[in-house]
């Protein structure tokens, strides 16, 4: 299994903090949006963001299997929510069941 996320920080950004939660993952630096937008995640309904970022996406949290499929999806309302450590790791026990 890999944790892949995607964010609107800079790489210096991310390389920066990469150590702050512990999370280990493959950090994907989006300043432009460019992979948000391609999965329709940029919060349309926000009215501020960072200086200097087109905009922000909506938290989503995906299980993806081997073969591609979309097995599991949580996605917040709130710009500022991010999926519960707890409720992914029941998601995932629940698919590998």
């Amino acid at each position: 299994m890999k944790i892949v996320t995607v964010c609107t920080d800079s790489p210096g950004m991310i390389k920066k903090s990469r150590g702050l939660h512990g999370l280990q993952a493959v950090m994907l630096a989006d300043p432009e949006l460019e992979i948000i937008d391609r999965f329709g995640l940029r919060n349309a309904k926000l009215t501020i963001r960072p200086p200097g970022v087109p905009g922000l996406p909506v938290p989503t949290s995906y299980f993806v299997d081997a073969d591609g499929i979309v097995r599991w999806i949580d996605q917040s309302e709130h710009y500022s929510q991010r999926s519960d450590p707890e409720r992914i790791r029941a998601a995932l026990h629940a698919s590998l069941a």
